[in-house]
Formats: structure tokens, sequence, C-alpha cells
């Protein structure tokens, strides 16, 4: 599986395994992790980074500032978390 923005990443003396998505748009950074474990199997963590990924370039297409695109994407990562 392959995509822009979206890298694997394993790290065995944490046991993560996942993908991260990381976007750099005017100086503002986004990174955000998709645990297999969260999502069940490395291709749902997979379809999940890139569907965040196609929302927030979505945004940043409309014109909208990074740093808003971004704070808004950081919050509403952390209200799914909070509702898992």
């Amino acid at each position: 599986m392959r995509a822009k923005n979206i890298s694997r990443y394993t790290y065995k003396k944490t046991a993560f395994q996942g993908w991260r998505l990381a976007l750099r748009r005017q100086g503002e950074q986004f990174v955000k992790y998709f645990a297999d474990r969260q999502y069940e199997d490395s291709t749902a963590a997979f379809k999940a980074a890139v569907a965040l990924r196609n929302d927030i370039l979505k945004e940043l297409k409309k014109g909208t500032s990074p740093s808003v695109v971004f704070a808004a994407a950081r919050e509403l990562t952390r209200q799914k978390q909070s509702d898992e």
C-alpha cells in the first residue's frame, strides 16, 4: 500500500505498528499515527489515514489556513479517541 504523505512505521522497542500521516503547509505541521491495533489491522489503519489526509487536503484546497485545518483535524481525532 502506498499513498503520498503516509508512511509505514514499525517500532520493535515499543511494539508499535501502524501508519504515520505527515503534512506540512506554510510552516505548519500535522502528524498523526494510526496504530494497527487501534483499527484492528493494517489495512483499516491505512484507510483511516488516507481518509483523514483526503479530508485535510480538501479543506486546504478551499483556501482555509493550514493552522485552522490542522487544529480542526487534531480536535476531531481527539474527539474520536475519547468516544472509543
